[in-house]
């Protein structure tokens, strides 16, 4: 087995055979910007290398970090754009009217990657496609972002154990990365995007001075659905082009930047996100169904997102316990309405009901951070302490009504048989869940700080408490013994990284992690009779994790590379979608005969291992005729396995990304460059049923241009799959917590990953087009 998982990674030739150029060439230290880069470009940029390499080269762990100028360049819009070149990140999230959801970092995706703006984290994903109730985690503007960093496991102590796949942090824009000389400034940017037809315009304007600098991003964005491959344009389940849809986004991002001549900082922070989707869903239609015929079917998705955060940074403490500190507190409100209108026949009683259901689902979330750090030397080593406290509280509200109208008499109820089942519910009770942490973190610096050694320790206490009044408690397919539910835990890490030579550095990670229920997988309470039932399990235990990552890598004139081996292991690890036995079932599923009762159970055990490897030529430093010029690429495998509840059998973890090799050539001048890059990925053959689809393997071409004809003009244009290939993205087979619907083995089988499903309807945009203009005053 272990002669073949590396076999499978040896295939990606072309890329090895670069990588192992830049391994073998000779590396020196360089802190200066590579030839040709514009230092006037409109945002500082994150020179990591003198290629500008997306890895962090000087912590014990693999963190890679995208800046604005290559979202820009690569005119990067959303998710799946963001981390398409990335190894080991995709996007996840299905076509249509649900769209992108967050992310899979190494095998993992959804609530176990953690997602955070400004320190602040996302919303959790909620949801089953069988309710039609809904709520995701994309609620970002990219056009607000200034840099996006992406951690692999929970590596470090200062962030949330819960981060088992790890964490995307979101950096915003900030005014000082506008004004210069005290002159104010004013962008505008158009772009356009042919594969859903999209346009979007942003406007930044900035003012002040160092000491107080005020900035606002707003932008708005017009789209419909995202192209793709199909063909068949019916107006039903039969249908493979994409549902009519229509989506409108508005965000605005306001800060207040105060320098005092302290030189502490004060931040405030006002963003502002709102996403409006109708859709016409034909592909849900199905006039021939046994029991319940659906004629039409309309939606109405609104998701909005507010945040107020306030922060301080004192960056001179002279004090014994700290040199430096940074607080903030931040409140949150994210909210997610869905308006489904429907014509639902249903032949056993001969009757048309007009059917309107009503979902919201609210989370807010209050909380602060403080952390402190202090340097010391003590004998011949530097210590360089972090340490710190943090505390949120989490209160999620949600309820789906509606009423239902007989087409006949024009009767108009929100009882059964108008609806399925007797509206207003309650899915979960109302609950706050109250989160408490308490962290150390050292960096230990010896030999002359070639060595570095990096433990730490973060407690975590978790406290999950139901509201016993809510009318949820009611409900006729709530269980008894949901109280309140209570979790802690010390989670160690330790880092090592050594400097071989001035050039490379081998590190090793270790790191535990710990993410208790969310009230989605202890609560989450339905019954519909004859169809389906989700019953709650108050008896949920957390999950843990294990994991030690091993790389090396190194930097200087030739350029940079990286390359990392991994080995995760969980443990109670939570399915939110299995399907119990019907001797499991509770009385009131067998009174309702139900076809399938649902839980969230615990996995003994799951396990990803893996390869990610990156790698940046710098031809320029080869030859100088070949100045500007520029190879870069990446490779990423893993494979994952789980033990399924109940039964004791290994089988796939589905959630795992196929193989995945990237290689692009570029050029740059001053004023303008151009970049081709292609991507091969692997067919998805490990999967845990046989009526799951296997993406087939493919490969695109995808090519980028930018040209600055003014200082105050920038022109950037891109093509996507140049060679209009016809594939299967698999973070478009599911959609996170959408995954983990009905079944015995653990799947995470969906409509969308079914072979009988129309699938043709879910492949990806063909050639597409993407033009940008920005217009700076």
């Amino acid at each position: 087995m272990a002669k073949e998982y590396m076999m499978s990674i040896l295939r990606f030739t072309p890329l090895a055979a670069v990588i192992s150029v830049a391994l073998a060439a000779p590396v020196w230290a360089n802190d200066d910007a590579a030839p040709g880069v514009d230092n006037t470009t409109e945002l500082p940029r994150v020179k990591v290398t003198a290629l500008s390499s997306a890895i962090k080269i000087d912590v014990p762990g693999t963190v890679s970090v995208i800046d604005r100028q290559q979202m820009d360049r690569r005119l990067v819009l959303n998710i799946r754009d963001l981390v398409n070149y990335e190894p080991g990140v995709s996007a996840i999230g299905t076509a249509g009217r649900w769209g992108l959801d967050s992310f899979s970092i190494r095998g993992l995706d959804g609530n176990r990657v953690s997602i955070q703006t400004d320190g602040v984290t996302a919303a959790n994903s909620f949801g089953f496609s069988t309710t039609g109730m809904r709520a995701g985690r994309n609620y970002v503007d990219l056009d607000t972002i200034k840099s996006v960093e992406i951690v692999r496991g929970p590596a470090s102590a200062l962030d949330s154990s819960d981060a088992l796949g790890g964490t995307v942090r979101y950096v915003t824009k900030d005014p000082a990365d506008y004004l210069r000389d005290s002159r104010n400034y004013v962008s505008l940017k158009e772009q356009y995007g042919s594969a859903d037809r999209g346009l979007t315009t942003s406007l930044t304007v900035a003012g002040g001075d160092r000491a107080n600098g005020i900035m606002i991003v707003a932008t708005h964005r017009q789209s419909h659905e995202l192209a793709n491959q199909g063909d068949i344009r019916s107006t039903d389940y039969t249908r493979t082009r994409p549902d009519p849809l229509d989506a409108r986004t508005d965000s605005v991002l306001a800060k207040y930047v105060h320098t005092a001549t302290s030189g502490r900082e004060d931040r405030f922070t006002a963003d502002i996100f709102n996403n409006r989707v109708n859709t016409k869903v034909y592909s849900a239609l199905n006039p021939k169904a046994p029991q319940v015929q659906l004629l039409d079917d309309h939606a109405e998705d609104t998701s909005k997102r507010m945040r107020v955060s306030f922060e301080q940074r004192y960056s001179k403490i002279d004090s014994a316990l700290a040199d430096r500190l940074d607080w903030n507190v931040y409140w949150q409100k994210t909210e997610t309405e869905s308006d489904t209108r429907t014509l639902a026949s249903v032949p056993l009683r001969g009757k048309v009901y007009d059917r309107l259901y009503l979902s919201s689902l609210s989370e807010r979330l209050f909380g602060g951070k403080l952390t402190l750090r202090k340097d010391a030397a003590i004998g011949a080593a530097e210590h360089r302490f972090a340490y710190g406290v943090e505390v949120s509280r989490t209160t999620p509200t949600g309820q789906l009504g509606g009423t239902g109208t007989d087409i006949a008499t024009g009767i108009t109820s929100s009882k059964t048989p108008y609806m399925p089942e007797n509206y207003p519910l309650s899915f979960f009770p109302k609950n706050n869940t109250d989160r408490y942490a308490v962290f150390v973190q050292d960096e230990i610096g010896l030999l002359d700080d070639r060595l570095k050694i990096v433990p730490g320790m973060r407690f975590d206490r978790y406290s999950f408490k139901p509201d016993s009044g809510d009318r949820y408690f009611a409900g006729s397919f709530v269980q008894g013994g949901l109280n309140q539910v209570t979790h802690n835990r010390f989670s160690p890490k330790l880092g090592i990284d050594y400097a071989a030579t001035d050039s490379v550095n081998v590190y090793a990670n270790y790191a535990q992690g710990f993410r208790p229920p969310l009230y989605s997988e202890l609560a989450v309470a339905w019954g519909t009779p004859r169809l389906y039932g989700i019953v709650p399990n108050p008896q949920l235990k957390p999950e843990t994790s294990k994991g030690l990552e091993l790389g090396v890598r190194g930097r200087g004139d030739f350029g940079y590379y990286s390359a990392s081996v991994y080995y995760n292991r969980y443990r109670d690890f939570i399915f939110g979608g299995y399907a119990l036995r019907p001797e499991q079932w509770p009385q009131w599923a067998r009174d309702q005969n139900l076809l399938i009762v649902m839980q969230s159970v615990n996995f003994p055990k799951a396990t990803v291992k893996g390869i990610e490897a990156s790698a940046g030529l710098e031809l320029g430093a080869l030859t100088e005729s070949l100045h500007g010029w520029r190879l870069q690429g990446s490779l990423s495998t893993e494979r994952g396995d789980k033990t399924v509840y109940g039964s004791g059998v290994s089988t796939p973890l589905n959630s795992v990304d196929p193989g995945t090799a990237v290689l692009g050539i570029a050029y740059d001048t001053e004023r303008w460059g151009a970049e081709l890059i292609g991507k091969g990925v692997r067919r998805k053959n490990r999967l845990d049923a046989p009526e799951l689809f296997r993406a087939p393997g493919y490969a695109t071409l995808d090519m980028y241009a930018h040209w600055k004809p003014l200082s105050m003009l920038e022109l950037s244009a891109g093509i996507s799959n140049i060679t209009d290939r016809r594939y299967w993205d698999w973070g478009g087979l599911h959609g996170g917590v959408l995954a983990n619907v009905g079944s015995m083995n653990g799947s995470g089988i969906d409509d969308a990953q079914m072979r009988s499903a129309q699938i043709d309807r879910l492949s990806m945009p063909g050639r597409s087009f993407n033009f940008s203009a920005r217009f700076t005053f």
